[in-house]
């Protein structure tokens, strides 16, 4: 479990390190940096209200990267946001929708919950990722089984007028 941890944060490192002599990726790495600090304040509203300021148009602004790339710096800003007082997952999912979102992908992110078992003392877990084209996008499958759906952004019409 060790090794997986320090092989993670060296990946994660690896790829900050390796954004700072671009100027592109410098400076998307600093909005990134800049949005995570500010996450934990936009949770003095609704759940629908706070994902509405968090949806973005895309924007011309954004260096040419490729989703990996956007996806690979969200990711390593969550995971070094240490007092961050949001979870990885929560963290991790929220810079992915906004920016890759920003840069054009559609993706949806999914809050879910589910019930722990007396080996994790019990209680509700809860767990954020996103979809694309309905699928989980780039989530482990491990990570998301047994969660259940608590409200996915942005809302589809079908889930609007109840066809589902």
């Amino acid at each position: 479990m060790l090794f997986k941890r320090l092989t993670r944060g060296w990946r994660h490192t690896r790829t900050i390190v390796s954004a700072l002599p671009a100027a592109p990726k410098r400076d998307l790495l600093a909005r990134m940096i800049a949005f995570s600090r500010a996450l934990p304040r936009q949770f003095n509203q609704p759940l629908p209200q706070m994902m509405a300021q968090l949806t973005c148009v895309t924007d011309s602004d954004l260096p040419g990267l490729s989703s990996d790339e956007i996806r690979w710096l969200a990711d390593a800003v969550a995971a070094w946001h240490l007092h961050s007082p949001l979870g990885i997952c929560l963290r991790r999912s929220l810079l992915r929708y906004h920016f890759l979102r920003q840069a054009g992908l559609p993706v949806r992110i999914v809050f879910g919950a589910r019930l722990k078992n007396d080996r994790e003392r019990g209680g509700i877990g809860g767990h954020a990722w996103l979809t694309l084209n309905g699928k989980p996008f780039y989530e482990d499958p491990q990570n998301y089984a047994g969660f259940v759906e608590m409200y996915a952004y942005p809302v589809d019409s079908e889930q609007v007028d109840g066809r589902r």
